[in-house]
């Protein structure tokens, strides 16, 4: 059972750091400061740092490798150099995501219910996937963290706040001289739609792990 929860721990936090680690090269390079990379979420665990060009960046692994985050002073870069760096982190999940699926693509996918994948799951039944995956070996869950990558970097790219596409979009808006009152309109708006979206994602798992209970 530990090795289960271990995998799929590990290959959520692997995603995530893959994820805000992509991020944070790129705002090195567009002369954006890094203030801290977070993986996971609640009490601090580890702490350690990268060196880089501009200086010492903070890595804080933390106890619930359930997500993360990149303290960048985004809005401090120009938008043409914050646009790559917002890409960055997507197409990373992307890069890595595609070679595993497609090179273990003889491996029978996990459903999450019935022939719905993962991808259309939110964070418990991601989990809960990965926990099955664990119990078939190595390469299932390889094939079913390339299908998770690939299935972030894509839903990052959506154009809705605060989504990296979010943020993207926000970046065109500044580049083309939209008025900051219509930009956080959008913000506002697509931020409801981006809420909207987890709450159906969560109600969807419980719904799920209700009908996995029943007899």
């Amino acid at each position: 059972m530990w090795y289960r929860i271990l995998a799929a721990g590990g290959v959520i936090g692997a995603t995530v750091a893959l994820h805000e680690a992509a991020h944070a090269v790129m705002a090195v390079r567009a002369g954006g400061k890094v203030k801290e990379i977070g993986i996971g979420f609640g009490p601090q665990i580890v702490r350690t740092s990268v060196r880089t060009k501009a200086g010492d960046v903070p890595v804080v692994v933390r106890a619930l490798p359930l997500g993360g985050y990149a303290a960048i002073d985004v809005e401090e870069i120009p938008p043409d150099r914050r646009i790559p760096l917002l890409l960055a982190g997507p197409l990373a999940n992307i890069a890595v995501g595609l070679p595993l699926m497609f090179g273990l693509r003889n491996e029978a996918p996990i459903p999450v219910d019935g022939d719905r994948r993962v991808g259309v799951a939110g964070l418990i039944g991601t989990v809960s996937a990965l926990l099955r995956a664990a119990s078939r070996g190595p390469s299932a869950v390889l094939q079913l963290a390339g299908a998770i990558n690939v299935g972030l970097g894509i839903m990052n790219l959506l154009p809705i706040y605060p989504l990296d596409g979010g943020h993207l979009a926000m970046a065109y808006m500044e580049r083309r001289g939209v008025p900051k009152p219509a930009r956080m309109t959008f913000a506002r708006l697509t931020a409801a739609i981006f809420f909207w979206l987890v709450q159906a994602a969560l109600l969807a798992d419980i719904r799920r792990l209700r009908k996995a209970r029943s007899p």
